[in-house]
Formats: C-alpha cells, sequence, structure tokens
C-alpha cells in the first residue's frame, strides 16, 4: 500500500478536493517532516560537492531559457514555464530522501543553497523579464524558507542533546513521516484541483501548454539531477533538482503575477509528486 500511497493521494485530491481550505498546514506539516530527517544529520564541508553548484546554475539557466524560447510564443506560457523551473529545492526534499535511503545532507545543503540564492534573485529578475513594476521584497521570500528549515532543525538538535530518550524514539520510527508527507501531498493536489475548478478565469488551452510545459520541465530535471549527482549522490542530485518549493513560487505567482502561472508550480505539485512515487515503489521492490 505504501509504494502507491502518494499516487492515490494524487487522486483523491483530484477527486475529492475537500482539503484546499486547509492548504495553509502544509508549511506546518513540513516542519514536522523534517524534525524526522534532521534527527542525525551532520553537515561538513566533505559533503559539499561540485555538483551542487552546477544544479544551482541549471536551476537558473534552464528557466531563463525557457522564458525567451516561449516569449514569442506566448507571454504566459513563458512566465508561467520560467517561475516553474526557477523553483528552488524543496524544503520537503530531505524528507524523501531519508525515505529513499539517501544522504539527506547533500539535499540540505542544495535546499539552503539554491532557496537562498534565487530568494536573492527573484525580486530582481522578475521586473527585468517582465517589464512590469513588481516589487518582491528579498525579506518576505528569505525568512519563511530560513523559518522553516531552521526551527525544525533547532528542534531536532534540542531532542538530541537534551532529551536522547525521545530523539532515539522518534530516530526509531523516522519512516511513519512518510504518511505525513501523504497528508501533504493531498492537500496541495486538492487546493490545485479547487483552483482549475471553480477559479480558472482563463481558456483551457493555455492550461493543457502549462501542463504540457511543466511536466516536460519536471521530467528533464529528474533525469538531468541524477546524471549530475553521477553513481555516488544519483538519487541525491534528482532529489534536489527535480523537488521543488512550489508552494515558494505559487505565493509568488498569486501575489505579484497571476493565478493563470501559478498553475505551472501547481502542475508541478502532481509531476514531482507522481515521479516520487515511482521512486518510492522501486526502493520497496529493490528490498
Amino acid at each position: 500500500m505504501k509504494n502507491i500511497l502518494l499516487v492515490l493521494m494524487v487522486a483523491l485530491g483530484v477527486v475529492f478536493p475537500y482539503g484546499y481550505p486547509f492548504s495553509f498546514l502544509i508549511r506546518y506539516i513540513l516542519m514536522l517532516l523534517l524534525i524526522f530527517a534532521f534527527l542525525d544529520i551532520k553537515i561538513n564541508r566533505e559533503i559539499i560537492q561540485k555538483s551542487h553548484f552546477i544544479i544551482l546554475a541549471l536551476n537558473i539557466l534552464v528557466p531563463l531559457v525557457l522564458f525567451f524560447s516561449l516569449k514569442s510564443i506566448d507571454i504566459t506560457l513563458a512566465t508561467a514555464a520560467f517561475i516553474t523551473a526557477i523553483t528552488p529545492t524543496a524544503i520537503g526534499a530531505p524528507v524523501v530522501t531519508s525515505l529513499l535511503k539517501g544522504k539527506v545532507e547533500y539535499v540540505v545543503v542544495s535546499m539552503l543553497l539554491t532557496n537562498t540564492v534565487i530568494a536573492l534573485m527573484i525580486p530582481f529578475l522578475i521586473p527585468a523579464l517582465l517589464g512590469g513594476n513588481a516589487q518582491i521584497s528579498v525579506i518576505d521570500l528569505l525568512f519563511p524558507v530560513l523559518t522553516v528549515f531552521l526551527i525544525p532543525y533547532l528542534i531536532a538538535r534540542f531532542f538530541k542533546r537534551f532529551v536522547p530518550k525521545l530523539h532515539g524514539y522518534l530516530l526509531k520510527h523516522r519512516n511513519s513521516s512518510f504518511y505525513f508527507l501523504a497528508v501533504s501531498v493531498y492537500i496541495a493536489t486538492s487546493k490545485a484541483s479547487h483552483y482549475i475548478r471553480d477559479e480558472l478565469n482563463s481558456s483551457m488551452e493555455i492550461v493543457v501548454y502549462i501542463g504540457i510545459a511543466t511536466f516536460l520541465i519536471c521530467g528533464t530535471y529528474f533525469i538531468l539531477g541524477y546524471f549530475i549527482g553521477g553513481k555516488k549522490f544519483g538519487i541525491e542530485g534528482a532529489q534536489a533538482l527535480g523537488q521543488k518549493n512550489n508552494a515558494f513560487t505559487i505565493w509568488i505567482s498569486l501575489t505579484f503575477l497571476n493565478p493563470v502561472v501559478a498553475l505551472g508550480p501547481t502542475f508541478y505539485v502532481l509531476a514531482h509528486n507522481l515521479v516520487i512515487s515511482g521512486q518510492l515503489y522501486k526502493q520497496q521492490h529493490k528490498k
């Protein structure tokens, strides 16, 4: 059942999107998941790889190439592709990496690097590309990421240092975090499904184009990340480049751009969770 649970949660969110009012809980669910992921984490210089900077570079160059390639076709499609592709590594990526028995520290480095750099660049890139007057505060972008990351990390460190029995208990039952991940997938999918059904004001043609572009971006990123990570960090590289902090760019789209553009990162929620489901199934099959 575990093997297909994420796919079932995606399907459930599409057919029964009653979880959309609880989308605000995703942030806190991720914080809970990160506590499990950080229980035995160690970050040192040895874990910082050249591939981290290649992933960062691709995370910036690919969206720019997509924007300028699609701009002459449709500016909305180009903007959606850009905002989808530039999304940094997901805050939940270390959680999935842990479930896949990968090195969590590798993905944490990528998460910190991409979220920090991209949060600093987006306030300048969006006005430059669109020629608008949109102003995005760096603090408004950066602070939520640091909060969601730092609080779970400090809690996990506190448990390890001062409450070793609780730390050991949580570490022993860390795999149970999978079910919290499944809940967050259902809520995110419900939010996307509700928006398409009840709030979308554009023609369905642009929705289809954005959906196709998003799934292609997702597949490309996971494949590139796997090869960039190499034999040693293939799983980790795929998660670092393929899993995206979509809540971040959905917020940017809805606040500073428009709801149609927000469909890009919204569709990506579905796309990367389908990939993750396949990866978890393969992991279980190996066992």
